[in-house]
């Protein structure tokens, strides 16, 4: 079970309104993430920030299809709101995650299958 972190949409994914995320990967963690996918390893750990820098586990998700590479250009509007609702337009999200259109990013479509209760 590998994790990824979700440090600007927790609110989002615990509130199931985030079922996508695009990350900047290198290819040789997204060949990692195909690879889990393809042996059916499709439950992984949701952090609220990496675990070094004292993040803590805040859900599982299950991967609803296999991982893939995309231009942002290509990115359908209505991913806007699965990526968490933080900004109403493409060019808004392109400026958000500080990358052009044209450059390609891991596409990851999930669901989330369990939430862990946060003390705090």
């Amino acid at each position: 079970m590998a994790i990824i972190t979700f440090s600007l949409t927790c609110e989002a994914l615990l509130g199931g309104r985030k079922s996508v995320t695009r990350r900047d990967w290198k290819p040789s963690h997204m060949a990692n993430w195909q690879r889990w996918y393809d042996e059916g390893k499709h439950i992984h750990d949701a952090y609220d920030q990496i675990p070094i820098a004292g993040g803590i586990k805040i859900a599982e998700i299950r991967l609803v299809e296999r991982p893939y590479w995309e231009p942002l250009k290509n990115m359908p509007e209505d991913d806007l709101e699965a990526e968490g609702g933080m900004v109403d337009t493409l060019e808004d999200f392109y400026e958000l995650i500080g990358l052009p259109p044209s450059h390609e990013v891991a596409v990851i479509r999930f669901e989330v299958v369990e939430t862990e209760a946060i003390v705090g």
